[in-house]
């Protein structure tokens, strides 16, 4: 592999700080869910928005911890020397694969074949609900 694996391992710390920051942003500017029978003159509608901001807010978040993970598993891989090897067959992950996602875990065919099963899934899922409620 071609790859440098310090650029790459500075890219993901530089990621995961990032990263880390903005998860802890969120945590500090979090606001409180509002309890309907302490809002006081607030209404209804800024309530709403309220508990809007924050359900958008928890998902930005977990989003994020998602992809900390991620990160923190490739870097781990670095350290072990399994770095840019697809976890399901071992073969080498393309060096312009790794520059667009560099903490992919599967090559391109991998995750193609992830990719179908997932369609395939949701194809079912869509065709049993259609079914179940016509």
């Amino acid at each position: 592999m071609t790859i440098d694996l310090q650029e790459m391992k500075k890219h993901l710390e530089s990621k995961r700080d990032e990263l880390m920051q903005s998860i802890g942003r969120l945590t500090e500017i979090h606001p409180m869910v509002v309890d309907s029978d302490t809002a006081g003159d607030e209404s209804v509608e800024d309530a709403a928005v309220d508990v809007q901001e924050q359900q958008l807010e928890i998902s930005i978040s977990a989003n994020d911890e998602a992809l900390l993970a991620q990160i923190n598993a490739a870097l781990k891989r670095i350290e072990d020397g399994t770095y840019g090897f697809c976890v399901v067959c071992g073969k080498p992950i393309s060096e312009e694969r790794l520059r667009a996602i560099p903490w992919a875990t599967l090559g391109v065919e991998e995750e193609e074949k992830l990719e179908q099963v997932n369609l395939s899934r949701e194809e079912l899922f869509d065709h049993n609900r259609d079914t179940h409620y016509a």
